[in-house]
């Protein structure tokens, strides 16, 4: 992987953020709509995750979200954002605080 800067880092405004509405997509396979409350907006966010969390595990779970991200489309739905996770042999585990954080938290 190549390095980045400091500088580069503090370019991405990753935060901490509270499932309030989840849903599968329909038609898709893996998909999942989520909408994230940041504490002053809500983003909507699809994941494909639907493989490891049904959208009742993921209501009210607060997650670390990249929030400046670019949008993309995924099933003619818009991503205004990304969940961060790890990924090995035993599946998906969603990044998480340890303890309750305010929703729009900024992780440094």
């Amino acid at each position: 992987m190549e390095e980045i800067s400091i500088e580069e880092f503090h370019k991405l405004d990753i935060r901490v953020g509270r499932v309030v509405e989840c849903e599968k997509v329909e038609k898709s396979r893996n998909l999942l709509k989520i909408i994230v409350d940041l504490g002053e907006e809500k983003k909507q966010i699809i994941s494909s995750i639907s493989n490891y969390y049904t959208p009742e595990e993921m209501m009210g779970k607060q997650l670390i979200i990249l929030n400046n991200l670019e949008p993309a489309k995924f099933m003619g739905l818009e991503s205004q954002g990304m969940l961060l996770a790890v990924e090995d042999d035993n599946g998906v585990s969603l990044l998480k605080p340890d303890r309750e954080m305010a929703p729009g938290t900024r992780v440094h």
